[in-house]
Protein backbone atom coordinates (compact mmCIF):
# COMPACT_ATOMS: atom_id res chain seq x y z
CA UNK A 1 0.00 0.00 0.00
CA UNK A 2 2.86 2.34 1.12
CA UNK A 3 4.50 2.61 -2.33
CA UNK A 4 1.25 2.77 -4.59
CA UNK A 5 -0.08 5.52 -2.69
CA UNK A 6 3.54 7.40 -2.83
CA UNK A 7 3.53 6.63 -6.47
CA UNK A 8 0.02 7.57 -7.42
CA UNK A 9 0.39 11.66 -7.18
CA UNK A 10 3.26 10.54 -10.21
CA UNK A 11 0.41 9.56 -12.49
CA UNK A 12 -1.66 12.49 -12.12
CA UNK A 13 -2.92 13.78 -15.41
CA UNK A 14 -3.01 17.16 -16.80
CA UNK A 15 -6.03 17.13 -18.44
CA UNK A 16 -7.74 16.44 -14.92
CA UNK A 17 -5.81 18.83 -12.81
CA UNK A 18 -7.17 21.28 -15.03
CA UNK A 19 -9.84 20.99 -15.24
CA UNK A 20 -13.03 21.07 -12.58
CA UNK A 21 -12.79 17.67 -11.89
CA UNK A 22 -9.74 18.19 -9.44
CA UNK A 23 -11.63 20.56 -7.25
CA UNK A 24 -14.88 18.86 -7.04
CA UNK A 25 -12.47 15.95 -5.94
CA UNK A 26 -11.33 17.88 -3.28
CA UNK A 27 -14.24 19.26 -1.88
CA UNK A 28 -15.43 15.85 -1.68
CA UNK A 29 -13.01 13.94 -0.28
CA UNK A 30 -12.65 17.21 2.37
CA UNK A 31 -9.20 17.26 2.17
CA UNK A 32 -7.17 19.60 4.18
CA UNK A 33 -4.00 19.16 2.99
CA UNK A 34 -1.76 22.28 3.73
CA UNK A 35 -0.65 25.30 1.54
CA UNK A 36 3.13 24.07 1.30
CA UNK A 37 1.75 20.70 0.91
CA UNK A 38 -0.37 21.41 -1.98
CA UNK A 39 2.10 23.72 -3.71
CA UNK A 40 4.60 20.91 -3.72
CA UNK A 41 5.91 19.29 -7.69
CA UNK A 42 4.44 15.83 -7.70
CA UNK A 43 8.23 14.63 -7.42
CA UNK A 44 7.95 16.49 -4.19
CA UNK A 45 4.41 15.56 -2.55
CA UNK A 46 5.54 12.00 -3.36
CA UNK A 47 8.83 12.40 -1.24
CA UNK A 48 6.73 13.78 1.73
CA UNK A 49 4.34 11.04 1.34
CA UNK A 50 7.46 8.44 2.29
CA UNK A 51 8.79 11.11 4.70
CA UNK A 52 5.72 10.99 6.60
CA UNK A 53 5.02 7.50 6.81
CA UNK A 54 8.55 7.06 7.61
CA UNK A 55 8.37 9.62 10.64
CA UNK A 56 5.18 7.69 11.33
CA UNK A 57 6.41 3.85 11.40
CA UNK A 58 10.15 5.14 13.23
CA UNK A 59 8.25 6.77 15.87
CA UNK A 60 5.68 4.42 16.81
CA UNK A 61 8.55 2.36 16.97
CA UNK A 62 11.08 3.92 19.05
CA UNK A 63 8.60 6.33 21.36
CA UNK A 64 5.31 4.54 21.98
CA UNK A 65 7.17 2.41 24.55
CA UNK A 66 7.91 5.30 26.47
CA UNK A 67 4.38 6.92 25.71
CA UNK A 68 2.38 3.28 26.71
CA UNK A 69 5.29 2.61 29.72
CA UNK A 70 4.03 6.73 31.19
CA UNK A 71 0.34 5.22 30.65
CA UNK A 72 0.48 2.26 32.05
CA UNK A 73 1.92 3.57 35.47
CA UNK A 74 -1.76 5.56 35.86
CA UNK A 75 -3.09 1.58 36.19
CA UNK A 76 -6.39 2.70 34.81
CA UNK A 77 -7.50 0.80 31.79
CA UNK A 78 -9.68 3.68 30.91
CA UNK A 79 -6.58 6.09 30.61
CA UNK A 80 -4.85 3.45 28.68
CA UNK A 81 -7.45 2.28 26.10
CA UNK A 82 -8.18 6.17 25.39
CA UNK A 83 -3.90 6.71 25.19
CA UNK A 84 -4.28 4.33 22.03
CA UNK A 85 -7.31 5.35 20.65
CA UNK A 86 -5.70 8.77 20.70
CA UNK A 87 -2.86 7.52 19.11
CA UNK A 88 -4.78 6.05 15.86
CA UNK A 89 -7.14 9.38 15.31
CA UNK A 90 -3.82 11.21 15.56
CA UNK A 91 -1.98 9.57 13.20
CA UNK A 92 -4.85 9.52 10.96
CA UNK A 93 -5.05 13.17 11.08
CA UNK A 94 -1.53 13.28 10.30
CA UNK A 95 -2.11 11.35 7.30
CA UNK A 96 -5.06 13.88 6.08
CA UNK A 97 -3.00 16.86 6.32
CA UNK A 98 -0.63 15.68 4.17
CA UNK A 99 -3.35 14.62 1.67
CA UNK A 100 -3.49 11.11 2.64
CA UNK A 101 -6.10 8.91 3.31
CA UNK A 102 -7.02 8.24 7.20
CA UNK A 103 -8.19 4.83 6.81
CA UNK A 104 -3.89 4.48 5.76
CA UNK A 105 -3.42 6.34 8.83
CA UNK A 106 -5.38 4.00 10.83
CA UNK A 107 -3.53 1.23 9.18
CA UNK A 108 0.15 2.78 10.10
CA UNK A 109 -1.30 3.00 13.89
CA UNK A 110 -2.31 -0.50 14.20
CA UNK A 111 0.79 -1.70 12.46
CA UNK A 112 3.00 0.83 14.99
CA UNK A 113 0.51 -0.23 18.03
CA UNK A 114 1.39 -4.02 17.11
CA UNK A 115 4.91 -3.78 17.13
CA UNK A 116 4.53 -2.38 20.61
CA UNK A 117 5.57 -4.82 23.86
CA UNK A 118 2.14 -3.77 25.43
CA UNK A 119 0.24 -5.20 22.76
CA UNK A 120 -1.26 -8.09 24.17
CA UNK A 121 -3.00 -5.43 26.87
CA UNK A 122 -4.13 -3.30 24.18
CA UNK A 123 -5.57 -6.09 21.97
CA UNK A 124 -8.05 -7.16 24.90
CA UNK A 125 -9.00 -3.65 25.38
CA UNK A 126 -9.67 -3.19 22.39
CA UNK A 127 -11.41 -5.84 21.48
CA UNK A 128 -14.98 -4.53 22.48
CA UNK A 129 -14.81 -2.07 19.66
CA UNK A 130 -13.33 -4.36 16.76
CA UNK A 131 -16.72 -6.30 15.85
CA UNK A 132 -18.41 -2.26 15.77
CA UNK A 133 -15.79 -0.91 13.81
CA UNK A 134 -15.81 -3.85 11.25
CA UNK A 135 -19.67 -3.76 11.00
CA UNK A 136 -19.43 -0.04 9.90
CA UNK A 137 -16.89 -0.19 8.10
CA UNK A 138 -19.06 -2.83 5.96
CA UNK A 139 -21.96 -0.91 6.57
CA UNK A 140 -20.62 2.34 4.85
CA UNK A 141 -19.41 0.20 1.44
CA UNK A 142 -23.06 -0.53 1.06
CA UNK A 143 -24.05 2.44 1.73
CA UNK A 144 -21.54 3.67 -0.42
CA UNK A 145 -23.04 1.45 -3.31
CA UNK A 146 -25.26 3.82 -5.85
CA UNK A 147 -27.64 1.37 -7.56
CA UNK A 148 -28.69 3.09 -9.71
CA UNK A 149 -25.12 3.39 -11.23
CA UNK A 150 -24.98 -0.09 -11.33
CA UNK A 151 -28.53 -0.88 -13.21
CA UNK A 152 -27.59 1.06 -15.73
CA UNK A 153 -23.95 -0.09 -16.54
CA UNK A 154 -24.80 -3.55 -15.10
CA UNK A 155 -22.30 -4.75 -18.17
CA UNK A 156 -19.93 -2.78 -17.83
CA UNK A 157 -19.49 -3.32 -14.01
CA UNK A 158 -19.37 -7.22 -14.36
CA UNK A 159 -16.72 -7.00 -17.09
CA UNK A 160 -14.81 -5.31 -14.78
CA UNK A 161 -15.50 -6.91 -12.27
CA UNK A 162 -14.06 -10.58 -13.90
CA UNK A 163 -11.51 -8.89 -15.45
CA UNK A 164 -9.86 -8.09 -11.61
CA UNK A 165 -10.49 -11.17 -10.32
CA UNK A 166 -8.88 -12.78 -13.71
CA UNK A 167 -5.62 -10.28 -14.09
CA UNK A 168 -5.24 -10.95 -10.15
CA UNK A 169 -5.89 -14.66 -10.56
CA UNK A 170 -2.86 -14.82 -12.86
CA UNK A 171 -0.83 -12.72 -11.49
CA UNK A 172 -1.05 -14.56 -8.33
CA UNK A 173 -1.36 -18.50 -10.02
CA UNK A 174 2.14 -17.20 -11.34
CA UNK A 175 3.40 -16.18 -7.62
CA UNK A 176 2.42 -19.26 -6.80
CA UNK A 177 4.13 -21.47 -9.58
CA UNK A 178 7.51 -19.14 -8.70
CA UNK A 179 7.39 -20.39 -5.26
CA UNK A 180 6.70 -23.69 -5.76
CA UNK A 181 3.02 -23.99 -4.17
CA UNK A 182 2.02 -27.24 -5.16
CA UNK A 183 -1.08 -29.52 -5.80
CA UNK A 184 -4.59 -27.99 -4.76
CA UNK A 185 -2.83 -25.34 -1.77
CA UNK A 186 -1.78 -23.74 -5.70
CA UNK A 187 -5.39 -22.90 -6.88
CA UNK A 188 -6.64 -22.15 -3.22
CA UNK A 189 -3.67 -19.70 -2.72
CA UNK A 190 -4.98 -17.83 -6.60
CA UNK A 191 -8.60 -17.90 -5.79
CA UNK A 192 -8.57 -17.00 -2.00
CA UNK A 193 -6.74 -13.72 -3.01
CA UNK A 194 -7.92 -12.67 -6.40
CA UNK A 195 -10.64 -10.07 -5.27
CA UNK A 196 -10.35 -6.63 -4.82
CA UNK A 197 -9.62 -5.79 -1.40
CA UNK A 198 -10.54 -3.18 1.57
CA UNK A 199 -7.63 -0.70 0.17
CA UNK A 200 -9.07 -0.91 -3.16
CA UNK A 201 -11.48 1.95 -1.57
CA UNK A 202 -8.57 4.14 -0.22
CA UNK A 203 -6.60 4.09 -3.67
CA UNK A 204 -9.46 5.15 -5.64
CA UNK A 205 -10.41 7.86 -3.13
CA UNK A 206 -6.55 8.69 -3.63
CA UNK A 207 -6.80 8.66 -7.13
CA UNK A 208 -9.32 10.94 -7.50
CA UNK A 209 -8.24 13.50 -5.18
CA UNK A 210 -5.04 13.34 -6.80
CA UNK A 211 -6.32 13.56 -10.14
CA UNK A 212 -5.34 10.22 -11.62
CA UNK A 213 -8.73 9.30 -12.42
CA UNK A 214 -12.21 11.10 -13.19
CA UNK A 215 -14.39 11.46 -11.03
CA UNK A 216 -17.21 10.67 -12.94
CA UNK A 217 -15.42 6.87 -12.68
CA UNK A 218 -15.46 6.54 -8.56
CA UNK A 219 -19.44 4.88 -8.60
CA UNK A 220 -18.44 2.46 -11.01
CA UNK A 221 -14.90 1.14 -9.79
CA UNK A 222 -16.68 1.14 -6.28
CA UNK A 223 -19.20 -0.93 -7.58
CA UNK A 224 -16.36 -3.03 -8.87
CA UNK A 225 -14.23 -3.44 -5.73
CA UNK A 226 -17.44 -4.38 -3.89
CA UNK A 227 -18.85 -7.14 -5.86
CA UNK A 228 -15.68 -8.29 -6.29
CA UNK A 229 -15.55 -8.92 -2.36
CA UNK A 230 -18.82 -9.73 -2.59
CA UNK A 231 -18.13 -12.94 -4.71
CA UNK A 232 -15.25 -14.06 -2.51
CA UNK A 233 -17.82 -17.42 -0.64
CA UNK A 234 -18.43 -18.04 -4.31
CA UNK A 235 -14.70 -18.81 -5.25
CA UNK A 236 -14.07 -20.83 -1.92
CA UNK A 237 -16.73 -22.65 -3.33
CA UNK A 238 -15.84 -23.18 -6.64
CA UNK A 239 -12.76 -24.42 -5.09
CA UNK A 240 -14.36 -26.83 -2.63
CA UNK A 241 -16.82 -27.95 -5.34
CA UNK A 242 -14.95 -28.18 -8.59
CA UNK A 243 -10.67 -28.06 -8.46
CA UNK A 244 -10.42 -29.68 -4.76
CA UNK A 245 -12.53 -33.04 -5.89
CA UNK A 246 -9.90 -33.26 -8.76
CA UNK A 247 -6.86 -33.12 -7.08
CA UNK A 248 -8.40 -35.55 -4.80
CA UNK A 249 -9.46 -38.04 -7.12
CA UNK A 250 -5.98 -37.68 -8.97
CA UNK A 251 -4.35 -38.69 -5.85
CA UNK A 252 -6.92 -41.49 -5.76
CA UNK A 253 -6.12 -42.49 -8.98
CA UNK A 254 -2.21 -41.99 -8.44
CA UNK A 255 -0.36 -46.04 -8.77
CA UNK A 256 1.00 -46.84 -5.04
CA UNK A 257 4.46 -47.18 -4.99
CA UNK A 258 6.87 -50.33 -5.62
CA UNK A 259 7.87 -51.50 -2.04
CA UNK A 260 10.99 -52.85 -2.11
CA UNK A 261 11.43 -54.39 1.83
CA UNK A 262 9.67 -55.76 4.45
CA UNK A 263 9.79 -54.38 7.82
CA UNK A 264 9.55 -55.94 11.59
CA UNK A 265 6.78 -53.38 11.81
CA UNK A 266 4.52 -52.43 9.40
CA UNK A 267 3.37 -48.55 9.85
CA UNK A 268 -0.15 -47.27 8.48
CA UNK A 269 -0.42 -43.35 8.49
CA UNK A 270 2.85 -41.37 8.78
CA UNK A 271 0.97 -38.18 10.57
CA UNK A 272 1.70 -36.30 13.67
CA UNK A 273 1.14 -39.79 16.05
CA UNK A 274 2.58 -42.28 13.19
CA UNK A 275 5.92 -40.12 13.07
CA UNK A 276 6.79 -40.48 16.59
CA UNK A 277 6.50 -43.66 17.17
CA UNK A 278 8.41 -44.34 13.43
CA UNK A 279 10.99 -42.23 14.77
CA UNK A 280 11.25 -44.11 17.85
CA UNK A 281 11.80 -47.26 16.53
CA UNK A 282 13.97 -46.34 13.70
CA UNK A 283 16.30 -44.82 16.23
CA UNK A 284 16.03 -47.87 17.78
CA UNK A 285 17.30 -49.78 14.36
CA UNK A 286 13.89 -51.45 14.23
CA UNK A 287 13.22 -51.85 10.74
CA UNK A 288 10.13 -50.23 9.72
CA UNK A 289 7.89 -50.05 6.76
CA UNK A 290 5.69 -46.93 6.65
CA UNK A 291 2.53 -46.91 4.47
CA UNK A 292 0.43 -43.46 3.21
CA UNK A 293 -2.34 -42.76 1.76
CA UNK A 294 -2.07 -39.14 1.42
CA UNK A 295 0.71 -38.31 -1.61
CA UNK A 296 1.52 -35.32 0.07
CA UNK A 297 2.11 -36.28 3.56
CA UNK A 298 4.26 -38.74 2.25
CA UNK A 299 6.14 -36.19 -0.28
CA UNK A 300 6.78 -34.01 2.71
CA UNK A 301 8.27 -37.27 5.00
CA UNK A 302 10.62 -37.84 1.92
CA UNK A 303 11.99 -34.57 2.13
CA UNK A 304 13.09 -34.63 5.92
CA UNK A 305 14.60 -38.26 4.83
CA UNK A 306 12.08 -40.22 6.72
CA UNK A 307 11.24 -42.84 4.10
CA UNK A 308 7.62 -43.13 3.03
CA UNK A 309 5.75 -45.35 0.61
CA UNK A 310 2.53 -43.75 -0.96
CA UNK A 311 -0.12 -46.73 -1.08
CA UNK A 312 -3.78 -47.47 0.76
CA UNK A 313 -2.73 -49.56 3.34
CA UNK A 314 -6.04 -51.70 3.11
CA UNK A 315 -5.18 -53.08 0.03
CA UNK A 316 -4.28 -56.67 0.78
CA UNK A 317 -1.69 -56.81 -2.51
CA UNK A 318 0.45 -53.83 -0.21
CA UNK A 319 0.41 -55.47 2.50
CA UNK A 320 1.86 -58.24 1.16
CA UNK A 321 4.71 -56.75 -0.56
CA UNK A 322 5.67 -55.06 2.59
CA UNK A 323 5.88 -58.23 4.32
CA UNK A 324 3.17 -58.62 6.82
CA UNK A 325 3.32 -62.16 6.99
CA UNK A 326 7.00 -62.18 8.22
CA UNK A 327 6.37 -59.24 10.76
CA UNK A 328 5.77 -59.07 14.41
CA UNK A 329 3.77 -56.24 14.83
CA UNK A 330 1.50 -53.99 12.49
CA UNK A 331 0.47 -50.36 14.37
CA UNK A 332 -2.09 -48.40 12.46
CA UNK A 333 -2.27 -44.67 13.12
CA UNK A 334 -4.64 -43.77 10.41
CA UNK A 335 -6.50 -40.49 11.27
CA UNK A 336 -9.80 -42.04 9.29
CA UNK A 337 -11.42 -43.91 11.70
CA UNK A 338 -13.84 -46.38 9.32
CA UNK A 339 -10.58 -47.57 7.57
CA UNK A 340 -8.25 -48.36 10.82
CA UNK A 341 -11.38 -50.56 12.15
CA UNK A 342 -11.46 -51.90 8.61
CA UNK A 343 -7.92 -52.31 8.34
CA UNK A 344 -8.30 -54.12 11.50
CA UNK A 345 -11.04 -56.40 10.63
CA UNK A 346 -9.12 -57.25 7.39
CA UNK A 347 -5.96 -58.59 8.84
CA UNK A 348 -6.34 -60.42 12.50
CA UNK A 349 -8.45 -63.46 10.79
CA UNK A 350 -5.78 -63.72 8.34
CA UNK A 351 -2.79 -63.45 10.40
CA UNK A 352 -3.71 -64.28 13.82
CA UNK A 353 0.07 -64.22 15.73
CA UNK A 354 0.55 -60.93 14.11
CA UNK A 355 0.00 -58.10 17.18
CA UNK A 356 -1.93 -55.41 16.22
CA UNK A 357 -1.05 -51.95 17.83
CA UNK A 358 -3.81 -48.63 17.29
CA UNK A 359 -4.38 -45.17 17.91
CA UNK A 360 -8.09 -44.57 18.79
CA UNK A 361 -9.40 -41.04 18.61
CA UNK A 362 -11.85 -41.28 21.14
CA UNK A 363 -13.88 -43.72 23.45
CA UNK A 364 -16.01 -45.31 20.80
CA UNK A 365 -13.11 -45.73 18.46
CA UNK A 366 -11.47 -47.77 21.26
CA UNK A 367 -14.00 -49.94 21.41
CA UNK A 368 -14.88 -50.17 18.01
CA UNK A 369 -10.70 -51.32 17.20
CA UNK A 370 -11.17 -53.48 20.42
CA UNK A 371 -14.46 -55.52 18.99
CA UNK A 372 -12.70 -56.04 15.11
CA UNK A 373 -9.80 -57.51 16.87
CA UNK A 374 -6.86 -55.21 18.26
CA UNK A 375 -4.05 -56.60 20.85
CA UNK A 376 -3.62 -53.11 22.22
CA UNK A 377 -5.24 -49.53 21.82
CA UNK A 378 -4.20 -46.15 22.90
CA UNK A 379 -6.27 -43.38 23.08
CA UNK A 380 -4.17 -40.48 21.34
CA UNK A 381 -4.65 -37.92 24.14
CA UNK A 382 -5.17 -40.15 27.01
CA UNK A 383 -1.81 -40.18 28.14
CA UNK A 384 -0.42 -36.57 27.12
CA UNK A 385 -3.21 -35.17 28.94
CA UNK A 386 -2.36 -37.81 32.19
CA UNK A 387 0.77 -36.04 32.05
CA UNK A 388 -0.11 -32.67 31.73
CA UNK A 389 -2.40 -33.27 35.07
CA UNK A 390 0.28 -34.53 36.75
CA UNK A 391 2.34 -31.98 36.22
CA UNK A 392 -0.42 -29.48 37.42
CA UNK A 393 -0.50 -31.38 40.28
CA UNK A 394 3.24 -30.80 40.65
CA UNK A 395 3.15 -27.15 40.10
CA UNK A 396 0.36 -26.96 43.11
CA UNK A 397 2.66 -28.47 45.74
CA UNK A 398 2.32 -32.35 45.67
CA UNK A 399 5.93 -33.83 46.14
CA UNK A 400 6.50 -35.85 42.14
CA UNK A 401 6.91 -39.08 44.11
CA UNK A 402 2.99 -38.25 45.24
CA UNK A 403 2.45 -37.24 41.64
CA UNK A 404 3.42 -40.50 40.44
CA UNK A 405 1.42 -41.94 42.87
CA UNK A 406 -1.81 -40.84 42.31
CA UNK A 407 -0.99 -40.61 37.97
CA UNK A 408 -1.02 -44.98 38.76
CA UNK A 409 -3.60 -45.21 40.75
CA UNK A 410 -6.21 -43.00 38.40
CA UNK A 411 -5.20 -45.03 35.60
CA UNK A 412 -5.68 -48.36 37.48
CA UNK A 413 -9.28 -47.16 38.04
CA UNK A 414 -9.60 -46.18 34.54
CA UNK A 415 -8.68 -49.18 33.26
CA UNK A 416 -10.86 -51.36 35.54
CA UNK A 417 -13.89 -48.45 34.32
CA UNK A 418 -12.98 -49.07 31.03
CA UNK A 419 -13.42 -52.68 30.76
CA UNK A 420 -16.90 -52.16 32.35
CA UNK A 421 -17.77 -49.48 29.87
CA UNK A 422 -16.96 -51.41 26.80
CA UNK A 423 -19.10 -54.43 28.41
CA UNK A 424 -22.02 -52.03 28.56
CA UNK A 425 -21.12 -50.34 25.00
CA UNK A 426 -20.31 -54.32 23.32
CA UNK A 427 -24.22 -55.15 24.74
CA UNK A 428 -26.30 -52.70 23.32
CA UNK A 429 -27.39 -52.13 19.87
CA UNK A 430 -24.88 -50.58 16.72
CA UNK A 431 -27.21 -47.79 16.36
CA UNK A 432 -27.44 -46.80 20.32
CA UNK A 433 -24.26 -47.80 22.14
CA UNK A 434 -24.14 -44.44 23.77
CA UNK A 435 -27.42 -44.55 25.15
CA UNK A 436 -28.88 -43.89 28.50
CA UNK A 437 -27.66 -47.16 30.38
CA UNK A 438 -24.15 -46.32 28.94
CA UNK A 439 -24.39 -43.29 30.53
CA UNK A 440 -25.43 -44.04 34.17
CA UNK A 441 -22.43 -46.34 34.38
CA UNK A 442 -20.68 -43.18 32.78
CA UNK A 443 -21.46 -40.85 35.77
CA UNK A 444 -21.48 -44.10 38.35
CA UNK A 445 -17.78 -44.71 37.37
CA UNK A 446 -16.49 -41.25 37.91
CA UNK A 447 -18.06 -40.61 41.36
CA UNK A 448 -16.59 -44.18 41.90
CA UNK A 449 -13.24 -42.57 40.84
CA UNK A 450 -13.56 -39.76 42.84
CA UNK A 451 -14.78 -41.75 46.60
CA UNK A 452 -11.35 -44.23 45.32
CA UNK A 453 -9.28 -41.21 45.27
CA UNK A 454 -10.09 -40.04 48.37
CA UNK A 455 -9.38 -42.89 50.19
CA UNK A 456 -6.11 -43.34 48.35
CA UNK A 457 -5.15 -40.36 49.98
CA UNK A 458 -6.65 -40.68 53.21
CA UNK A 459 -4.41 -44.31 53.04
CA UNK A 460 -1.82 -42.18 52.09
CA UNK A 461 -2.09 -40.23 55.18
CA UNK A 462 -2.37 -43.04 57.56
CA UNK A 463 0.48 -44.54 57.06
CA UNK A 464 2.39 -41.75 56.78
CA UNK A 465 1.23 -41.36 60.70
CA UNK A 466 1.86 -45.07 61.16
CA UNK A 467 5.47 -44.88 59.31
CA UNK A 468 6.72 -41.93 61.68
CA UNK A 469 9.09 -42.93 63.88
CA UNK A 470 9.99 -40.69 66.86
CA UNK A 471 14.02 -39.66 67.02
CA UNK A 472 16.67 -41.36 68.60
CA UNK A 473 16.35 -41.25 72.49
CA UNK A 474 19.76 -39.26 72.80
CA UNK A 475 18.41 -37.07 70.20
CA UNK A 476 15.51 -36.26 72.71
CA UNK A 477 17.70 -35.89 75.36
CA UNK A 478 20.13 -33.41 74.17
CA UNK A 479 17.17 -30.93 73.36
CA UNK A 480 15.43 -32.14 76.37
CA UNK A 481 18.63 -31.23 78.37
CA UNK A 482 20.39 -28.87 76.39
CA UNK A 483 22.87 -28.13 79.57
CA UNK A 484 23.52 -31.87 80.64
CA UNK A 485 27.23 -32.61 80.13
CA UNK A 486 26.81 -36.33 80.53
CA UNK A 487 24.44 -36.45 77.12
CA UNK A 488 26.72 -36.57 73.81
CA UNK A 489 25.85 -34.24 71.17
CA UNK A 490 24.24 -34.77 67.72
CA UNK A 491 28.34 -34.91 66.72
CA UNK A 492 29.26 -37.41 69.54
CA UNK A 493 26.29 -40.06 67.81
Amino acid sequence: MIPALALIPLLALPELMNSGDRLVGEVAHHSLELAIVSELPRWGYALVVLLTIGVVVGAGRYLARYLFRFVADARLREVFTAAALMLVIGIAALMTLVGLSPALGTFLAGVVLANSEYRHELESNIEPFKGLLLGLFFITVGAGIDFQVMFDELGQVLGLTLGVILVKALVLYGLAVVFKIRSSDRWLFTLSLAQAGEFGFVLLSYSIQNSVIPVQLAPVLSLVVALSMLLTPGLFIAFDKLILPRFDGAEAEREPDTIDEEGTVIIAGIGRFGQVVNRLLVANEVKTVVLDHEAGQVENMRKIQVKSYFGDSTRPDLLETAGIASARLLIIALDDRERAIELVKYVKPRYPRLQILARAYDRGHLYALRCAGADHILMETFFSALELGGDALTRLGFHPFRVEQLKAAYLDIEIEGRERLYASWKENTEENRFNASYRELFMALEQTMGEAMQRDREDHHSRLERDWMPPPKAYHDEFAHPEDPTVPKSDEL
